[in-house]
């Protein structure tokens, strides 16, 4: 997903304009009756985190396959009945037959390999080394249902060296769960329509054919489809030809086409649909024919994407100086597809939302952002994950966190407004990756598969971040030039870590001219392994020990000190780290090329040459390290005083730093909160977006702490007296065409309206009441209608509440966020009525109301607290053993003695709970809290008292 800083900005862009401007669309009707056009797109809103959201089936290492065999190359024949109302009991069925070539490297009797939920009805195993092939006698069949195993046994040995074609007929099923290959509905222009796609990723593509089902066993593929005339088919690689099948099930003729042979590649990355979809197409800068397929009433979203793509595929081939390797790309957005998206080899398949953007279907710039982000990185992923691809699931992390990295570069060719390195890494990839790697249940990049699913923050973010680690200390030309030896190196083939370690160690050795190790002390895998082997990240903690010498300790960082962390599951390597950590001070400002000290596994001494006493200093330049940096006090004051003085000699990604880290730290109680709240103080002239989300990203706990204390007043007024200026200058008009501004607006009245700013909560209210008189017509800004909904129902009264009462009866589309906003409510009988209703778990879900209501408000968190004990018992007869976690989802909150005493008073109530170390978490967390206020209370109070 992100690309490191790129030294050839400016060019590349250049090249971008250009390329746009001279783009000659083609509409393409199902195979190609085609109309040439000479208009553009643009579009919005995507909530993705990651691109492919499916579970690693749990197969640990005991679940490969023998190593006696290796698959080289498969013809694949399938027949999906998607039609219901013709089909008759053949409805839902695959039927398929496939040829398995395979070369023996060791004698054996077994020819093992990967099937799921279908039936083989015939086999046939042939010796294929000489010039006629010879039908060898089989000796039956087993299957091991735990591995998905299906052994056909041979009645005489299969002999080392020689090669083998196994035949087989089988009906497998279309009714999956958008996995494997799948049948969905959906419905266009008010008609019901049917088609097939496939998600392999990552052990589904035994549910389409059989096949040696490993990442590792890469193979050639000759793909035939069998389907209506009146369907579109589209696989990896190009048609090479169509011809007629007779069909005796259905005594129709239906159509078959033949693709061209593809790459070796993994068998997830085969796909295939079949449906009634249309095309734009055109021809790439490098000569690749690329379409953009979806269902023909979207086709005028479907231009941003081919544009788009095409820039992206070709600066990347440009990038590696590694062609793509197939002759066409297919993208292709499907009404039904349970992963964000699928960077299939050659047919990269997406949810609609992640692929489709027009300003004429009203998309916003959050839209037009992430289909640019989303569609960089199933691209990069024909190199990082396609042409390369890990040799097992635990090492994801190669696929995915370049992935994650080269997004980011990917987008800043094509969108250059949204400033992707300087407003965007740090708020996806880096908060989302603190904020998952600083508890004590995390878990390393690389890890075995059987301890859960891989496709997660750990991988996607965490491994975008250690990129991003490598490219601040060895720069992104040398980086890069490692990364090309690498895919050069493994083209066509698997590797694990250690690979990519040994090929950097190589590169650096070469600039520096002499073994690494000898030179620096350590290695590329000696001075990763921390970062990927072991789960968390250090903060730094720097204190002056004189005018130009800094001393910095590294420690684990957990938010929650009581956190226990899971080393015998995981285990770890010290929880010391290899910290690139990069600094400057006040007199010499070097933010472009700064000093850098190495922490190798403990502690180190910063030297500040030409320092004077009354300058500060700061770590961590622009953010690139994952790391916390926690200064002594007296630095923390000289940086925030600079900040309220010239708060832009310091770059927008350090001064998003300072927000991030001293409110965590302050939370984490390793740094007195009310540091934070002089850090913020100059948020007043703050004009950049990532500072200011810095603060929404982490003020949460700050406003839950506070909430129930008399100090949450001046909290609130401070808040809301620092984003005035910014409110005034951005105000209410969205304008579709802007970039970063876009979300900066967003961020602005969402923090504006949520302490309460007076014109926001007007606005809001007003625009809510414009709803209300015309319900079929909502112009509240899409993306902020939570806080508008939210903003009008706590500032209204029984009006407003009912009117997104029976909305969301029938709009299903705002019903989530309606639900959520009629919390908000300041009127304690209707909070109670909500949660009443709830209990009967007719229309509303009582887990779900309760949180609502909980963190909606002060007044909320008291409400739903007393009905949560006073109704346990209706509770547990609803959820189980369950509705203890909605107790303990309460004390993240608490915060007071009272707190406690109530939640142990629950403890003596229902003593028999299933889990008593969930009770004492829970204890913990309180007497943290108010740890917390008993440090803090009285200095923010009296911080605030004299503003």
């Amino acid at each position: 997903m992100v690309g490191g800083r790129d030294k050839g900005r400016t060019t590349r862009n250049e090249i971008i304009q250009v390329t746009l401007s001279l783009l000659l669309l083609v509409y393409c009707i199902p195979e190609s009756k085609c109309d040439y056009v000479n208009n553009f797109g643009s579009s919005d809103q995507m909530p993705w985190l990651f691109d492919e959201q499916m579970p690693v089936v749990d197969e640990v290492y005991g679940g490969l396959l023998p190593t006696t065999l290796e698959p080289y190359h498969y013809k694949v024949w399938l027949q999906p009945y998607l039609t219901e109302a013709k089909d008759g009991d053949k409805f839902l069925d695959l039927d398929g037959k496939v040829d398995m070539y395979f070369y023996c490297l060791e004698d054996t009797f077994n020819i093992t390999f990967h099937i799921n939920q279908m039936t083989i009805s015939k086999y046939e195993l042939y010796d294929i080394s000489g010039e006629v092939e010879k039908l060898l006698p089989t000796a039956g069949n087993a299957s091991n249902t735990e591995w998905d195993w299906y052994t056909v046994t041979s009645m005489g040995s299969l002999q080392a060296g020689i090669n083998y074609r196994l035949y087989i007929e089988y009906v497998a099923t279309l009714d999956h769960p958008n996995n494997g290959f799948y049948y969905g509905t959906y419905v266009e222009n008010s008609i019901i329509k049917e088609f097939v796609g496939t998600q392999f990723e990552s052990t589904d593509a035994r549910k389409a054919f059989p096949c040696f089902d490993e990442p590792a066993y890469k193979a050639t593929f000759d793909t035939a489809l069998v389907y209506r005339p009146e369907y579109v088919a589209l696989a990896n690689t190009e048609s090479i030809l169509n011809d007629t099948y007779y069909d005796p099930n259905t005594d129709e003729v239906w159509s078959v086409t033949y693709f061209a042979t593809t790459v070796k590649m993994s068998t997830y990355l085969n796909a295939y649909t079949v449906g009634d979809w249309a095309c734009v197409e055109n021809t790439s800068r490098n000569g690749i024919k690329f379409r953009v397929w979806c269902q023909p009433s979207l086709l005028y979203q479907a231009e941003y994407a081919l544009n788009v793509g095409m820039t992206q595929l070709s600066n990347f081939e440009d990038l590696w100086n590694i062609p793509y390797p197939m002759t066409k790309m297919d993208m292709s957005a499907l009404p039904v597809f349970s992963a964000g998206a699928m960077e299939n080899w050659g047919l990269v398949f997406y949810q609609e939302g992640g692929l489709l953007y027009s300003l004429e279907a009203g998309h916003t710039p959050s839209q037009r952002k992430g289909v640019a982000q989303l569609i960089a990185h199933e691209l990069i992923h024909q190199w990082f994950g396609n042409w390369v691809t890990m040799e097992w699931w635990s090492h994801l992390w190669l696929n995915e966190g370049f992935a994650t990295y080269f997004e980011y570069l990917g987008t800043q060719w094509v969108e250059p407004g949204f400033e992707m390195y300087e407003q965007f890494f740090q708020r996806e990839p880096q908060y989302s990756t603190f904020a998952r790697d600083q508890q004590g249940d995390s878990h390393p990049v690389i890890k075995d598969v059987g301890t859960g699913s891989m496709f997660n923050t750990i991988t996607y973010n965490k491994g975008g971040s250690v990129i991003k680690i490598m490219d601040g200390f060895l720069g992104v030309d040398l980086l890069f030039e490692g990364f090309r030896v690498y895919l050069n190196r493994f083209a066509y083939d698997n590797a694990l870590s250690d690979d990519l370690w040994a090929v950097l160690t190589e590169v650096v050795e070469l600039d520096m001219g002499g073994n690494m190790k000898d030179i620096f002390g350590y290695n590329m895998k000696e001075l990763m392994d921390p970062w990927t082997l072991q789960m968390g990240f250090p903060v730094v903690n720097l204190t002056r020990t004189s005018t130009t010498a800094i001393q910095a300790d590294q420690g684990h960082f957990l938010l929650d000190p009581h956190d226990v962390v899971e080393d015998e599951e995981y285990g770890n390597m010290g929880y010391v780290w290899h910290v690139p950590l990069t600094f400057t001070h006040q007199g010499e400002q070097s933010f472009h090329n700064p000093n850098t000290e190495w922490l190798h596994l403990t502690s180190a001494v910063l030297t500040l040459d030409g320092a004077t006493d009354n300058d500060w200093y700061i770590a961590n330049i622009n953010q690139t390290a994952l790391i916390r940096v926690n200064y002594d006090l007296d630095n923390w004051g000289k940086l925030a005083q600079q900040l309220l003085v010239d708060y832009k000699a310091i770059p927008p990604r350090n001064r998003a730093h300072l927000i991030h880290d001293a409110l965590v730290l302050g939370q984490a109680q390793q740094l007195d909160h009310v540091v934070a709240m002089e850090t913020i103080q100059y948020l007043f002239y703050e004009t950049d977006y990532i500072p200011w989300h810095a603060y929404e990203d982490e003020q949460l706990y700050t406003m839950y702490m506070l909430w129930r204390t008399s100090t949450y007043g001046m909290y609130q007024n401070y808040i809301s007296d620092l984003v005035s200026p910014n409110y005034a200058s951005l105000g209410w008009d969205f304008d579709y065409t802007e970039d970063v501004d876009y979300y900066r607006r967003l961020d602005t009245l969402r923090i504006a309206c949520d302490y309460n700013h007076v014109d926001c909560v007007a606005n809001a209210t007003n625009q809510y009441s414009a709803w209300m008189a015309d319900p079929d017509n909502n112009k509240i800004e899409v993306n902020m209608r939570s806080t508008v909904y939210c903003t009008a129902i706590r500032a209204g009264g029984e009006t407003e509440w009912n009117f997104a009462y029976n909305r969301q009866k029938t709009d299903l589309e705002e019903r989530s966020r309606l639900r959520s906003a009629m919390a908000c409510t300041q009127l304690d009988y209707l909070l109670l009525g909500y949660m009443e209703e709830s209990l009967a778990g007719i229309e509303f879900n009582a887990r779900t109301t309760i949180g609502y209501v909980r963190e909606n408000s002060a007044l909320g968190f008291s409400i739903s607290w007393t009905f949560t004990v006073e109704n346990f018992v209706a509770l547990e007869g609803l959820y189980g053993n369950t509705a203890y976690n909605i107790v303990w989802a309460f004390a993240d909150i608490m915060n007071t003695n009272k707190d406690l005493l109530e939640l142990n008073a629950f403890w003596d109530l229902y003593n028999n709970i299933p889990d008593v170390n969930d009770f004492n978490d829970a204890v913990k967390r309180v007497e943290l809290n108010i740890g917390w206020m008993n440090r803090n209370e009285a200095d923010i109070d009296a911080f605030l008292g004299l503003l």
